[in-house]
């Protein structure tokens, strides 16, 4: 799936290519990606500009002319693509935009599990889809205030978009990797440094996906994403990394580095 640094690529890609550009016309080749009435996406979207963009997490916003908002959750095969000819159409187009300087613009998604909508804000959409503050937003006393009572293991509770929105399973194993916490600690054991550890990493390697624009053969040597498979040797830690599942989800870590801690 697209993860945070994939949609922050997206949107600089957006905002390149298709904003402050006019919707002359909406094709939709599978209804299926999109939320809600076709017809009514379509007469929302069609002779609108494209004024700015926004992000929350994993989902991409875009403010029309209109003053409502497209949403854009790009599942786990969507992208964009920009072109000008047909004939570079590509042939998971699931929605086309002709826009008003000849180009178009497309929602690539070839697993029909992204979707598009039309919200009144992001905002609205944000409290509908229960998810919590942006992972590159929250501030560092939001952070702490998100975990206060809890009690849960520290990965699964990572990956809750409720928690906070945008983190994903490779860059939640890196946060505890580079912090030296065990995915399976419990919230309650975490201490002051660990949390603020854990808040400056997870700023740190978001930010360094989306400058390298999530190419993570071009990450630094001592990222977990770099060599993360069983077997290889971490860089940071001189041991082994090894494949385990926590909270129903393929985990890699160092125990040489993240041990657990006896509750």
């Amino acid at each position: 799936m697209p993860e945070l640094p994939e949609v922050a690529t997206y949107q600089k890609y957006f905002q390149y290519t298709a904003l402050h550009k006019k919707v002359n016309h909406v094709d939709i080749a599978d209804e299926r990606v999109v939320r809600g009435d076709a017809d009514v996406f379509c007469e929302a979207l069609k002779g609108q500009t494209f004024e700015e963009t926004d992000r929350v997490g994993k989902y991409l916003f875009v403010r029309l002319s209109s003053g409502q908002w497209m949403s854009m959750h790009f599942g786990m095969t969507g992208r964009l693509k920009y072109f000008k000819d047909q004939e570079d159409k590509h042939r998971f187009t699931k929605v086309m935009f002709g826009l008003d300087n000849g180009y178009h613009l497309a929602f690539v998604c070839p697993r029909i599990l992204g979707r598009l909508g039309v919200t009144e804000d992001p905002a609205v959409y944000q409290q509908e889809k229960k998810l919590g503050q942006d992972a590159l937003k929250i501030s560092l006393e939001g952070f702490k205030e998100q975990l206060a009572g809890r009690t849960g293991l520290i990965k699964p509770l990572l990956m809750n978009q409720s928690f906070v929105a945008g983190l994903g399973n490779w860059i939640v194993d890196d946060i505890l990797y580079q912090t030296a916490i065990h995915p399976e600690t419990h919230a309650d054991q975490l201490d002051d440094e660990q949390i603020e550890q854990m808040y400056e990493k997870m700023k740190y390697i978001i930010k360094t996906a989306i400058e390298l624009e999530a190419r993570y053969h071009e990450f630094p040597d001592h990222f977990l994403i770099t060599h993360r498979e069983e077997g290889a040797k971490s860089t940071l830690y001189q041991g082994e990394i090894i494949r385990t599942v926590v909270g129903g989800r393929g985990t890699y870590l160092c125990p040489n580095g993240q041990v657990l801690e006896e509750k």
